[in-house]
């Protein structure tokens, strides 16, 4: 079910282009990620998924197009510092494995973005705890990452990705690390993700299991997505 809404899209690249030697992995990109709606790209190992990742969330500058997050015409005419505190506001992160601080508990790692962004450590903590809450990790809110299993640390990243209330959530293989289980649960977080909370969500996956499940699936081949199933 398409769970995309009809406002302004969330994330729009065009004409994204990138080279390595003489290999394109990106010629001439086009893609359209829409409010809740759930996409994935999928592509075999080398293909350039995650580097289309990179150029999408503004973490790596491609050779050539253009990148708008909501109604940022250019995310790539912006200038340092200002690329960094528009992403912080607009984008969050859920990789394969979860880079958490060792000597902080969970609640005060997800809560890390907001500190940053200046708002007052308990605010921040008692935001982190409501994500957590939500994600069924309150009962580990006060614990240390070191103790939390695979799956737990996962959901926990995820609610560090929402921490700042992005309208954009870039997952780069989020269950690569996961057993069959866990995986089936971070995908649900994640497709309730879009429907609770309105974010697109843009999944790079190997996996059939995960993106069965997405609205929209677009395969990256040769440098080009092929639409590989429509909502």
């Amino acid at each position: 079910m398409n769970r995309a809404s009809t406002a302004s899209p969330a994330l729009t690249g065009r004409e994204l282009a990138q080279s390595f030697g003489e290999r394109s992995v990106l010629d001439g990109v086009d893609l359209t990620l829409d409010c809740g709606e759930v996409l994935a790209v999928v592509g075999m190992s080398g293909s350039g998924k995650s580097t289309l990742l990179y150029a999408l969330a503004g973490l790596r500058q491609p050779e050539g197009g253009t990148v708008a997050w909501g109604g940022h015409a250019d995310v790539w005419s912006l200038r340092e510092p200002e690329i960094t505190l528009v992403r912080r506001s607009t984008c969050g992160f859920v990789f394969q494995f979860p880079a958490f601080l060792d000597d902080l508990t969970v609640a005060a790692n997800v809560a890390v973005p907001l500190v940053v962004s200046g708002d007052k450590p308990r605010d921040a903590r008692e935001r982190a705890r409501q994500l957590l809450d939500r994600f069924g990790l309150s009962p580990l809110a006060e614990d240390f990452p070191s103790t939390l299993s695979g799956g737990e640390l996962q959901r926990a990243s995820i609610a560090r990705a929402l921490v700042m209330d992005p309208s954009i959530i870039f997952c780069d293989e989020p269950t690569g690390a996961l057993d069959e289980s866990n995986s089936e649960l971070v995908v649900s977080e994640l497709l309730r993700v879009a429907a609770e909370f309105g974010a697109g969500v843009l999944i790079v996956t190997h996996d059939p299991s995960v993106w069965v499940k997405c609205d929209r699936v677009l395969r990256l081949d040769e440098g080009k997505l092929i639409e590989e199933r429509a909502a």
